[in-house]
């Protein structure tokens, strides 16, 4: 693997951002371009959470403007069990320690938090005023949200979201309170960072009883100042400049699918391993490069990047008419079934042309010999119609012939497909050559697939239980039997199994430390949650408790509930926890698991009670314990039990 660094370049006029929560005075705002050292795409997709590891880039001292920082900020999601989250972020407000407050958002965004649990989006660049910040106020809108659910066969099913009281849920603000240690400082000309963690796993409870499923909403969202370089970061914008002699790529960037707009500039490198996608045409390296430079100003552009202590280099680079807004109907999902050439599409999300966006349960796409297939770090020539089967994230290109809820079609015979990579979850049943007993393929259980076709002959079928995949050169010394792992790669073509499955990366989940998930649940709060509470360690009560862990994304061992677990801290002791009141509208940040003890042991000593406990982390089962950095508490007022 090669290694590229490139100096900080920053361009773009100063202007302070001076807004209340309602009313924006857009401003200009600054961009930071940096080059970094590629890190291993394994990092970039096990990240499944915002906590943890990682820390700032070590950003060289700029010739800012006197009393103006630059700041920006990545907006992140640990995974839920949802198809799409979709809400609308409409204030971002940095409050310092004085009282004075800056808002940070130029515009009203609307999120599909779903789409963030691989990755952080740059939401926002801006200038503005030096000084320390010790909270954030986030304003969320669920007036117009789009909430949708599994039910129990895999289903999809749009939920009706309440509050608390069980009433339908509008705009609300959300604060977050730094520690000390923490805050966010704004100096001049030295760039900051700010990473929002909206955590819809301790954030919601679903109930599938109810018809249709009630989503709860409890917001936690957590805040770090810094970017996780454990993480893939994506910035999106148009063409603003392409540098062939210093290798980088300067955007304007347009966060989410804002198309209007000029939200600074974003400078970013790349080198001889970037994949590029450009028109529909894969490319790889400087290659890439070359033709970007090319391209006319304005053209839309989505880069994925890493981050190291040098800065940001792309790994991923989609331009022009491979970007899903540029001139098509573009549908998002997951091959069910695949009948002759016509491909049953679930969990779709279909973009319009016009940039209007739904979710659609299922989409019929027609394939033809015209339909041009791609996949990034793939041969295109190798490539057609026939690649695409069953269990494959796919991005379609063509004109939607139907837009009703059910039976919806659309037209790919002389459009493109880009596959995309999927995440199977599964525990090994044979180790060489691998196969396994599939759990989840891109979150679907494998009831929801019809795998038929996909053999060489119809006794070769995929079958899930036994579900073959060529694992090439990767090296699986330590996996065995019985493992849990976690798959990336591509399914291999419609009728040419077995193998079903082409990996790039195998990750043993037991090492994992993002994986478990853990959710704990008093339905009467409780002042007793815990048998010892120390420093370096708590040990759970579980008694009068109702808990779910799950070990990436399936839950540990159904037939024997947990007895005893204990909570403990990553090397170092640090991490991100969130302590909020219910109904208080303001969380309490933590970056030492030491000082979350100690607020956990004053709240409780204050009357508080235990409502429930999220967490992440790697899960040990024989001295069970959950090695956590990431944990939210959830506490309640006596009086709000009691009446």
């Amino acid at each position: 693997m090669s290694v590229h660094t490139s100096p900080i370049r920053i361009s773009a006029e100063t202007s302070i951002v001076r807004l209340t929560k309602r009313r924006r005075d857009l401003g200009n705002f600054w961009s930071l371009c940096v080059g970094i050292v590629l890190v291993s795409i394994v990092l970039a997709v096990q990240g499944c959470g915002g906590g943890g590891g990682g820390g700032q880039a070590d950003i060289a001292p700029l010739a800012l403007a006197d009393e103006e920082g630059l700041l920006f900020v990545g907006i992140t999601d640990a995974e839920g069990d949802f198809l799409t989250y979709k809400v609308s972020v409409l204030s971002l407000l940095l409050e310092k320690t004085n009282g004075d407050t800056v808002e940070t958002l130029p515009l009203a965004t609307e999120i599909d938090f779903t789409e963030l649990t691989e990755v952080t989006e740059f939401l926002t660049i801006a200038t503005v005023p030096a000084g320390s910040y010790s909270s954030v106020t986030v304003t969320l809108d669920y007036t117009d949200s789009e909430i949708v659910v599994q039910d129990e066969d895999g289903n999809p099913q749009f939920a009706d979201v309440v509050d608390s009281d069980g009433n339908p849920i509008g705009e609300f603000d959300v604060r977050l309170q730094l520690t000390t240690s923490d805050v966010i400082r704004i100096a001049p000309g030295i760039p900051a960072a700010f990473s929002l963690d909206f955590d819809l796993d301790a954030s919601n409870t679903i109930d599938l009883t109810t018809a249709p499923p009630t989503v709860t909403v409890e917001p936690f969202l957590l805040a770090m100042p810094e970017l996780d370089r454990d993480r893939a970061h994506r910035v999106r914008g148009v063409l603003a400049d392409v540098n062939e002699v210093e290798q980088e790529i300067t955007l304007k960037v347009r966060p989410f699918r804002h198309r209007n707009g000029d939200f600074g500039r974003f400078t970013f490198s790349v080198d001889d391993d970037t994949q590029f996608e450009i028109d529909g045409v894969g490319y790889t390296g400087f290659e890439g490069l070359t033709v970007m430079a090319g391209l006319p100003e304005n053209t839309p552009v989505i880069a994925g990047v890493l981050v190291t202590d040098a800065g940001f280099i792309a790994h991923t680079v989609l331009a022009g008419s491979s970007v899903p807004w540029i001139d098509a109907d573009v549908v998002k999902g997951v091959v069910a079934a695949r009948v002759d050439d016509t491909l049953t599409v679930r969990g779709a999300r279909i973009e319009f042309a016009n940039g209007t966006t739904a979710f659609r349960g299922t989409f019929r796409v027609l394939l033809g010999e015209m339909t041009i297939v791609t996949a990034l770090g793939v041969d295109n020539a190798d490539l057609d119609k026939d690649s695409i089967s069953v269990g494959q994230r796919v991005v379609v290109f063509g004109e939607v012939l139907d837009d009703t809820t059910t039976g919806a079609t659309v037209d790919a015979t002389e459009g493109r497909v880009r596959m995309q990579m999927n995440h199977l979850v599964a525990s090994v049943a044979q180790v060489q050559p691998l196969a396994v007993d599939m759990f989840f393929l891109n979150g679907r259980r494998p009831d929801v697939y019809d795998f038929s076709g996909t053999g060489v002959t119809p006794d070769n079928d995929a079958d899930p239980s036994f579900y073959e995949i060529d694992t090439a050169s990767l090296g699986l010394a330590n996996i065995a039997v019985g493992d849990l792992v976690r798959v990336l790669g591509l399914v291999n073509g419609f009728g040419l199994a077995p193998p079903d499955y082409l990996a790039r990366t195998v990750i043993d989940v037991n090492t994992d430390d993002r994986a478990a998930a853990l959710r704990v649940h008093w339905p009467e709060p409780t002042a007793d949650p815990f048998i010892a509470i120390e420093p370096a360690r708590i040990d759970l009560d579980l008694s009068e408790s109702r808990e779910v862990l799950k070990i990436g994304g399936v839950p540990f061992d159904l037939t024997n509930p947990l007895e005893n677990l204990a909570l403990v801290p990553p090397d170092g002791g640090r991490g991100l926890y969130a302590v909020k009141i219910a109904g208080g509208g303001e969380i309490h940040l933590f970056r030492h698991f030491a000082d979350l003890v100690d607020e956990l042991v004053r709240q409780l000593d204050d009357g508080m009670l235990l409502h429930r406990i999220g967490a992440h982390g790697s899960y040990n089962n024989n001295l069970e314990e959950l090695t956590s950095g990431r944990a939210s508490f959830e506490f309640r007022m006596p009086t709000a039990v009691q009446g």
